[in-house]
């Protein structure tokens, strides 16, 4: 725990506990304080002795306001660190954990963070349904008796957990003000829920988010803006775009209207710009009456979708990825079985295949997990042969990264479901078979 100490009216540095005082043992000498901003005092002893203390420490701090939040995370990927960023602002306090250079989670003190919130935004749950179970759990335990209700499907937990961790993480890098402190500590693998999202993918999104957002922000001030629709689809919109003109009435705001499409507030912003642009929908900043009749959408003519060309790929044996992966998905399925919650688990992960709220790829769909827990490999292989040509240039990463997205599911629902030991235990082990495909 810090220790806390106050600077009175004769600027004198005194402790607000006395028993802090044994924490500065050994800390004797002449500091120089250094110039920083208000939200940190920095004292550095001169002449250094040097040394260092046991974890947890503070390793690095500075100013958010004078070092772009946005570098030091790409460094710390780029570096496979390991530890938390905490950053300190007028609005409370956010943290990343990192372990080697990934993020596995956030934590944050805004309640509009909490996961809570985040569902209501994107309309999986409502503030009532929510506010019902708050009355009885923990906000730990928020999602989890959501599922267990039937109010959320297990995929839809994993996706709202990972959009909050999202938001937490393009918060801080927006951070402007405040203070950051870089902490050297040991992990627990049970903090919060058990995710991997990837660093660069996310400091990319929150960037491209950064001047978007800038550019919705010179026509859509604020999300508290009252959309009206001017004239119906022409049958070449897109169908987030579709859907939210299918919405428009002048009652609801474009928050009000994320909430309803279950998008996001950048989502939503930018349909809504999109249609702005195409004089299909007008703001005010009241609400306006509804129109007499609701206008149809015209069908849209069938496209037909294009191809990219076929090309010729090399032979490409992705047997033993699937192999190890399928090895895996039964590890965990029979850690979830020594619960009782095998039967469950499984029903939970293939509604989450067949919903394709996993992965994008090809080669997962029509697929389904067998009780063992285990994928069909001979299914596996033919849509991966059937599709390689167009999963990029590397169709064999392409290929384990979807069926990594679906590892990351099921430890997401597992670590639901297990206590702390068993659930690190099993970390541990799968961290081990993934090992095995990085072996010569």
């Amino acid at each position: 725990m810090s220790q806390r100490f106050r600077i009175d009216g004769a600027a004198q540095l005194v402790p607000e506990d006395r028993s802090g005082i044994p924490a500065l043992a050994g800390r004797s000498g002449t500091y120089a304080l250094m110039p920083t901003a208000p939200d940190l005092l920095v004292f550095s002893r001169t002449p250094p002795e040097g040394g260092s203390i046991p974890t947890p420490r503070v390793v690095l701090a500075g100013d958010a306001g004078g070092f772009p939040l946005s570098d030091l995370i790409a460094f710390l990927s780029q570096s496979r660190w390991s530890g938390v960023i905490r950053v300190h602002t007028p609005g409370g306090e956010r943290s990343l954990t990192l372990r080697e250079g990934e993020v596995r989670g956030a934590t944050s003190e805004e309640p509009a963070d909490r996961l809570g919130e985040v569902l209501v935004r994107l309309g999986y749950a409502d503030r009532a349904q929510v506010e019902a179970v708050l009355r009885e759990q923990s906000h730990s335990k928020l999602g989890r008796a959501l599922v267990e209700k039937g109010v959320l499907q297990a995929h839809d937990l994993f996706k709202c957990v990972t959009h909050q961790v999202s938001e937490i993480f393009h918060a801080i890098v927006l951070c402007r003000e405040g203070a950051f402190f870089l902490i050297d500590q040991p992990l627990d693998e049970k903090t919060g829920h058990s995710l991997q999202l990837s660093t660069q993918s996310l400091l990319m999104d929150s960037i491209r988010k950064i001047d978007e957002m800038a550019h919705f922000r010179k026509r859509i001030p604020h999300g508290r803006m009252y959309v009206a629709r001017k004239r119906p689809s022409d049958g070449k919109l897109e169908e987030d775009e579709d859907r939210v003109l299918a919405m428009l009435d002048g009652r609801r705001t474009v928050l009000e209207l994320g909430h309803a499409a279950r998008l996001s507030e950048f989502d939503v912003t930018k349909v809504v710009f999109r249609l702005l642009e195409g004089g299909f929908a007008g703001l005010t900043d009241k609400p306006v009456g509804a129109p007499a009749a609701t206008a149809v959408a015209p069908e849209k003519a069938a496209t037909p979708r294009v191809r990219p060309p076929v090309r010729t790929v090399a032979p490409v044996d992705a047997r033993p990825v699937a192999r190890v992966f399928n090895f895996i998905f039964r590890e965990i399925r029979d850690e979830v079985a020594r619960s009782g919650m095998d039967r469950e688990f499984i029903a939970a992960a293939n509604a989450a295949l067949a919903n394709q709220a996993l992965s994008a790829s090809p080669v997962l769909e029509g697929l389904a997990f067998a009780a063992d827990g285990s994928l069909p490999e001979g299914r596996l292989m033919e849509a991966f042969d059937k599709h390689r040509a167009h999963l990029g240039s590397e169709p064999l990463a392409s290929f384990r990264q979807a069926l990594s997205d679906v590892m990351f599911f099921l430890l997401f629902q597992a670590g639901e479901l297990l206590e702390s030991r068993a659930d690190e235990d099993l970390a541990r082990r799968v961290k081990e078979l993934l090992a095995t495909l990085e072996a010569p």
